[in-house]
């Protein structure tokens, strides 16, 4: 597509200074504060409130890819398809009831931090380098690469920006910024970018739905565009076993739902989602924070980018040229928006996609740093040092991963299979993550054996043998447990001095400690996390409910949507009941 720079008038380009001047400004507001030390730079001084720490956790994961992957999806594959990470709310609500407190008793800096909190010896030692080394360069520069692409792709149709430009050009800026900021500036920046980039969603999605005739109208452009059977298809929430598309789409759908969440995620919700919980003020906090991330996460963010994705289905059909090549359904997004944003909002919504980026970038430039400095270096190489010096080697090891990110940005055409990548790497580890924290016998050796056999099955099966995902992890998780139990069983287990230290600290209670927590005066009365259990279902319920009473608002019934709607209402009432027996005052609130 021929670029489109005519069309950002001065409004335009102003608008995009305003909002750079702004961040710039925020950043170099917090960089006194963030130079400070460690515990500042990387976790806030433990000072963040939920509402703060909770929208930074939602303008985190809503990247510039966002959009474009999930209306891609919609494009290629149905509403449905989008199951591959609504199925993880499942995933992400047990970090709510059964693991944000646990996180912010713990005290780590860093998630990579508990290994040597809850193990012992030279392989707890080794699991914390390799998985320093695992998710701030591997695993973290596939999520920078994916993120990066996105940018990309718009620059590239609205600016008309070649891959190296608009590469470089985003990434010096969230480079600069990180480098400024710390996390404290990071999370006061997410909220101002998660307002914007939700704003400019919604306005788009509007616009384009009024377009093509109103919410009535989706349907009748998907059968003119399709049939009848592919566009009932298409604007489904649940695959049906009924024809060959949806066959093809059913088992796929089944593995994210009943699989996927429980078998391949961050279970426990580490890595920046634990950064931001470690950061909290006390356990309430760290649990409503948490919460909230839930709420919009799954109910707020969804449906501006479902709906313009069914309208660029419309307006740019998913069907094959002469030469049998589809288009490539994760640029239908900007095609819309440069079909129908008039001047200044143009502006707006190119800056909204910034605010994403850099509210994403930023924060795993920071998350991967952390590792790289408190894990790695701090702990192997420079023990004893100032905190600036270990802020100054924060700033090596961020410039390292951004480099590290571009050169993976290189490499990668779809941001949808990316998230394949990533989703494969952890198959097998959610388990043994929620074990970890419920089970004594666990040792450094069940990570070791988990992670390594995840990440040499997903290059054998999605590498060699070329298996679609998700179909991936049935072959991915079974070797992945195997190999996590024989090395847990066929090593010795922590030392009952370690794991009483690592119980006092934390608490999780459960009959998975009873060897441990029986000699411990007062043990007896941690909750544990069977008194969470009937909360967290009850809060399934409430998000799955509010997810789809707006979406049958949006696609009908309305009545249907309505009676969903107050449902999760009602739920909400039970839950806010919960929340209000708790005994807050924790064990980890310093």
């Amino acid at each position: 597509m021929q670029g489109l720079t005519k069309h950002l008038t001065v409004l335009d380009w102003s608008i995009i200074a305003i909002y750079f001047v702004f961040v710039f400004g925020l950043a170099l507001y917090h960089s006194r504060r963030a130079n400070k030390g460690m515990d500042d730079y990387f976790v806030s001084g433990r000072k963040a409130s939920w509402w703060l720490l909770g929208t930074s956790m939602v303008a985190t994961t809503f990247a510039a890819d966002t959009p474009l992957a999930v209306s891609g999806m919609v494009v290629r594959n149905g509403i449905a398809w989008n199951w591959y990470w609504w199925g993880l709310a499942m995933a992400t609500l047990m970090g709510v009831f059964f693991f944000s407190r646990l996180w912010r008793r713990s005290g780590v800096l860093t998630d990579n931090e508990l290994i040597e909190l809850r193990y012992e010896g030279g392989s707890a030692a080794f699991l914390r380098a390799f998985r320093g080394i695992y998710f701030a360069i591997i695993y973290n520069c596939i999520v920078i690469g994916w993120v990066n692409l996105a940018m990309v792709k718009i620059l590239g149709l609205t600016l008309d920006f070649d891959k190296n430009q608009a590469l470089w050009i985003c990434m010096s800026f969230a480079l600069v910024y990180t480098l400024m900021s710390g996390l404290t500036g990071v999370m006061a920046t997410d909220v101002m970018q998660f307002a914007i980039a939700m704003f400019g969603a919604i306005y788009l999605a509007v616009v384009a739905v009024i377009d093509i005739g109103g919410l009535g109208a989706i349907h009748d452009g998907l059968i003119t565009t399709y049939g009848a059977n592919k566009a009932a298809e298409i604007s489904s929430l649940f695959p049906a076993y009924s024809s060959q598309y949806s066959v093809g789409m059913f088992w796929p759908v089944m593995i994210f739902i009943f699989f996927q969440w429980w078998t391949a995620s961050n279970s426990d919700s580490g890595g920046y989602l634990a950064q931001r919980m470690l950061s909290a003020k006390d356990e309430k906090h760290s649990f409503l924070g948490m919460l909230w991330f839930n709420i919009a996460h799954y109910c707020l963010r969804p449906w501006p980018w479902i709906m313009v994705g069914l309208c660029a289905a419309i307006l740019f059909p998913y069907i094959p040229d002469a030469a049998g090549v589809y288009p490539d359904p994760e640029l239908g997004y900007v095609k819309v928006m440069l079909k129908y944003l008039p001047v200044g909002m143009l502006g707006l919504v190119l800056a909204s996609f910034f605010a994403a980026y850099m509210s994403t970038i930023d924060t795993h430039l920071n998350w991967g740093a952390s590792y790289m400095v408190n894990d790695i270096y701090k702990r192997f190489i420079k023990k004893e040092a100032s905190d600036r010096h270990y802020i100054v080697a924060s700033w090596v090891a961020t410039v390292l991963i951004a480099v590290c990110g571009a050169g993976v940005t290189m490499m990668m055409d779809s941001i949808a299979d990316a998230w394949y990548v990533v989703s494969a790497i952890y198959g097998g580890l959610a388990i043994i993550y929620i074990l970890r924290w419920f089970w004594w016998r666990i040792n450094a050796w069940s990570e070791i054996g988990a992670m390594t056999a995840a990440l040499s099955m997903t290059y054998v099966v999605r590498g060699i043998f070329k298996v679609p995902y998700p179909l991936a992890l049935i072959y991915i998780v079974p070797v992945a447990l195997t190999v996590a139990f024989a090395a847990t069983f066929l090593t010795k287990p922590v030392s009952k001095e370690k794991l009483t230290a690592f119980y006092r600290k934390v608490r999780p209670g459960g009959p998975g400690w009873r060897l441990i927590s029986k000699d411990i005066p007062g043990a007896d009365k941690d909750p544990g996390p069977a008194q969470s259990v009937f909360a967290y279902v009850v809060s399934i319920a409430a998000v799955y409910c509010a997810l789809f009473g707006i979406g049958k608002l949006l696609l009908g019934p309305a009545s249907r949507g309505l009676i969903l709607i107050g449902i999760a209402i009602v739920l909400g009432g039970v839950l806010w009941k919960y929340i209000s027996s708790q005994n807050w005052q924790g064990y980890g609130s310093k």
